[in-house]
C-alpha cells in the first residue's frame, strides 16, 4: 500500500489531515479525514475520489499512522 496525506485549515477547528490509502496503481481504497485539535476523524472505507490525479502535491504519509487513525492498529 501507499499512503499520501494533505492538510487545510478549517476555521474554529485547526488543521484538517487528509489521508489516502492507494494501491500500487494509486487507486484510492480508503480515506480519513482527522482533525487533531478538534479530536475528530472521519473514515471512508469507499471514497468517491477513486484515483489520485496529483499525487506529486501530496505528502508521503506512513501506513502505520494512517492504520492507527483508522482503527487497525
Amino acid at each position: 500500500m501507499i499512503y499520501y496525506k494533505t492538510s487545510q485549515i478549517v476555521p474554529g477547528k485547526g488543521n484538517a489531515w487528509m489521508y489516502y490509502e492507494c494501491d500500487d496503481d494509486k487507486k484510492v481504497l480508503r480515506t480519513l479525514t482527522h482533525i487533531p485539535e478538534a479530536d475528530e476523524t472521519t473514515r471512508v472505507s469507499d471514497p468517491i475520489v477513486k484515483r489520485l490525479i496529483r499525487p506529486d502535491i501530496l505528502q508521503d504519509a506512513d501506513g502505520e499512522e494512517f492504520l492507527r487513525l483508522w482503527g487497525d492498529a
